[in-house]
């Protein structure tokens, strides 16, 4: 019978904790992850009341208290505490439809600070990242639309998508250092970078990405009108840490990526090497850049595609080369501005038009931040393509 308790307590406590190692050993299928999604708790639970069962039982039987049982019954009690929260749903757990700041200007943001700037459907909103990097995921609603903003920060994958037809995501497991993420309302589990569903009821699958903007405060700040900025506190900025303390800090200063053996990654540059990659459907094959290139050089027009990239204050913003049809070559201008030099058209950092003979915006397309591992992964055929 003592055999029998702990041997129950042992498995779980491996059910409970198995959120955490089977995102960590890349043998395990994403599927397994999946499966124990819906049994850890129901599992850890039933092993607990059945414990205690068991024990109550005993007492009766011999007329006092087995106390031998109260080792593996704390053994299970933890099993269960942990199924619940070790997980990643609620180690990120998503945020559902923030406040927006009445005055965003009043808000505790530094300058260098990056925003994700959305605009959709008539509606523009900025998130700080260093608030989205806590839960992973932020639902939010741009009229009548819903939209998801994902920030994988094991690869810095930061991407918006349309979920107005499958409703509010969070995140359910990690798969190759990268989120999986998954819908409140039937729980399929998809992988982020690739936007792909892996198992569930909507399987197959493909989530809708939608453009958006990485930009400063300092630049956000200046824009005319200002966007709607999420309401956040300086408690909100606190040091991003992993379920374990310090764990994070060791996999930055390393290079680690959790859950990707070496010997599965592309090793031409360092995992957390930047690059800016193409995501928008022009791009047959993908193509990407080093960021670093980027913003040395500071506009990459790329002539094939017809996409020109533009550095402005440490972002890496991207349009089409050409509005209205007609072919525009465009520089950074004063004050964050954005201009042709042949027609002296001018834009805003976000490529709304101020003033000039071409009365447009300009086009935005899709580009993708992340680290060169998970790029290489997610995008196995795209091309590097080095600044001249």
């Amino acid at each position: 019978m003592v055999f029998i308790f702990y041997a129950f307590a042992i498995l779980s406590l491996a059910v409970g904790t198995a959120a955490v190692y089977m995102t960590l050993i890349q043998s395990f299928p994403v599927q397994w992850s999946y499966y124990h999604y819906f049994i850890r708790k129901p599992f850890t639970w039933a092993v607990l009341v059945a414990g205690v069962i068991g024990t109550l039982l005993m007492s009766w039987q011999i007329d006092e208290l087995p106390l031998w049982t109260l080792p593996p019954l704390i053994l299970m009690a933890l099993a269960v505490v942990l199924a619940h929260r070790v997980h990643q749903e609620n180690a990120f757990k998503a945020v559902d439809f923030p406040a927006m700041a009445n005055n965003p200007l009043k808000l505790p943001l530094q300058d260098n600070m990056e925003l994700a700037v959305i605009e959709y459907n008539g509606v523009t909103k900025a998130y700080p990242l260093d608030y989205v990097i806590h839960h992973h995921i932020i639902n939010d609603r741009f009229e009548d639309k819903l939209v998801a903003l994902t920030y994988c920060a094991m690869c810095h994958s930061i991407i918006p998508f349309d979920v107005t037809d499958i409703g509010p995501l969070f995140v359910g497991s990690f798969k190759n250092a990268n989120m999986i993420v998954a819908d409140k309302k039937t729980k399929t589990f998809f992988q982020q970078a690739s936007c792909e569903s892996v198992i569930g009821k909507l399987h197959p699958y493909t989530l809708t990405m939608i453009p958006f903007q990485v930009l400063t405060w300092s630049e956000v700040k200046k824009l005319k009108p200002c966007p709607e900025v999420v309401k956040v506190t300086k408690q909100d900025f606190k040091a991003f840490e992993l379920p374990v303390k310090g764990l994070w800090k060791k996999v930055i200063a390393n290079g680690l990526t959790p859950g990707l053996s070496s010997k599965n990654r592309d090793n031409t540059f360092s995992p957390r090497t930047h690059v800016v990659g193409i995501t928008d459907k022009i791009a047959n094959p993908q193509v990407m850049y080093l960021k670093d290139e980027l913003l040395k050089q500071g506009v990459v027009n790329n002539e094939e595609l017809g996409v020109v990239l533009v550095a402005v204050n440490g972002s890496v913003l991207g349009f089409k080369s050409s509005v209205e049809e007609k072919p525009v070559s465009i520089e950074p201008g004063a004050n964050s501005t954005l201009c042709d030099t042949k027609s002296g058209t001018v834009w805003d950092v976000r490529g709304k038009f101020i003033k000039g003979e071409i009365e447009s915006n300009l086009v935005p397309v899709a580009i993708s931040d992340e680290y060169w591992f998970s790029w290489k992964l997610f995008h196995p055929g795209s091309k590097l393509v080095h600044c001249k």
